[in-house]
């Protein structure tokens, strides 16, 4: 959940969403330009407010191929990909 100390540490202008606070320098998340301090807003057509949205959001998806995120970084949203 973005907390007052998670949004001033990462300069996060958003409200609701999940920060991602760590990414291997290797991962795939790496390799298509995800950074730390993105807020992931939204998972396919699910809204993404709290961690344990995000943990649901992750259950429901898991038979799927691909999942399309929304992120958000410095107040612009951007949609990527993920291969499952």
């Amino acid at each position: 959940d973005l907390s007052p100390t998670l949004r001033q540490r990462y300069q996060i202008s958003a409200k609701e969403g999940v920060v991602i606070s760590k990414i291997a320098p290797q991962s795939y998340l790496a390799g298509i330009g995800v950074d730390v301090g993105d807020v992931i807003r939204q998972m396919d057509d699910q809204a993404i407010s709290s961690v344990d949205d995000f943990k649901k959001a992750i259950i429901k998806c898991r038979q799927k191929k691909a999942l399309v995120i929304l992120l958000q970084r410095g107040g612009q949203g951007y949609y990527i990909t993920v291969k499952l």
